[in-house]
């Protein structure tokens, strides 16, 4: 009889720790289900600032809570959290009556913003031809070629967001925290107009553009800036070109800013 007892005991305890295992496996599967805090604001803010940067939301189309709400499956708060911070990058505009919009550019600005761009890039490019560590070199060249890589491939989004990593990590070399703030606002501002300026060249950006990346990249490392400006500006040029060339397109095939 104690025999008997012993054995039970034993398989009691066993179904005890299957239990508990079996518990212990759904829990885990419920916590694994479960999306981490703050995960679902970044997934709409992402999704969001593509739709924005490829166009698909246009500039002045009123941005809905609650139709966002249900296109993502989440509540109206990670919405609300995703377009604060779409507002502070410039891709969102935040309406009198809480409501939102995709910004919208306006035309009269676009020297100014254009001055500002070539101005930026000037001085990073100066001060990074004295400042530049190694390592920032060799990440240059390795942005670099992932550009060309998407160039090639015709990635759009990919080649926007390689070209403001390209010019940010300039800022960077320069070691000036004020210019890295200044010409992460005005790239975060000017995404679309990277975006149109791609598209009217039918998802490329041009050869000579990439060219001034790479005589940039060699000034940098060789502490050259003169060189280093020079190939700075003319990049900012062939932009500023560009974007006269699509306003003067208007006309033809109108693209509302």
């Amino acid at each position: 009889m104690r025999g008997f007892g012993a054995g039970r005991q034993m398989a009691i305890r066993q179904k005890a720790g299957t239990s508990r295992a079996r518990k212990g496996a759904a829990a885990s599967s419920r916590t694994l289900k479960r999306k981490p805090k703050g995960t679902g604001a970044a997934f709409v803010h992402d999704a969001l600032r593509e739709d924005i940067l490829n166009l698909k939301l246009t500039p002045g189309e009123l941005l809905d809570e609650g139709e966002l709400s249900a296109r993502f499956g989440v509540s109206r708060s990670p919405v609300r959290e995703a377009l604060i911070r779409l507002a502070s990058e410039g891709l969102v505009q935040t309406l009198r009556n809480r409501s939102s919009m995709v910004a919208r550019f306006d035309v009269q600005d676009l020297p100014s913003y254009f001055d500002s761009l070539d101005l930026i890039y000037r001085a990073t490019a100066r001060l990074a031809a004295g400042r530049r560590t190694d390592v920032q070199v060799e990440t240059l060249k390795i942005i670099q070629h992932e550009l060309e890589a998407a160039h090639a491939a015709n990635d759009a989004l990919q080649i926007v967001k390689l070209n403001r990593d390209f010019h940010i990590l300039i800022a960077a070399a320069s070691h000036n925290r004020w210019f890295e703030s200044w010409i992460s606002t005005i790239l975060d501002h000017g995404q679309r107009l990277m975006r149109l300026h791609i598209m009217h060249r039918r998802e490329r950006i041009p050869l000579e553009q990439l060219q001034n990346h790479r005589i940039l990249i060699e000034a940098i490392a060789v502490g050259d800036a003169d060189r280093a400006e020079d190939a700075a500006a003319a990049d900012a040029k062939i932009v500023r070109d560009q974007m006269a060339t699509i306003l003067a397109d208007q006309a033809t095939a109108p693209i509302r800013l």
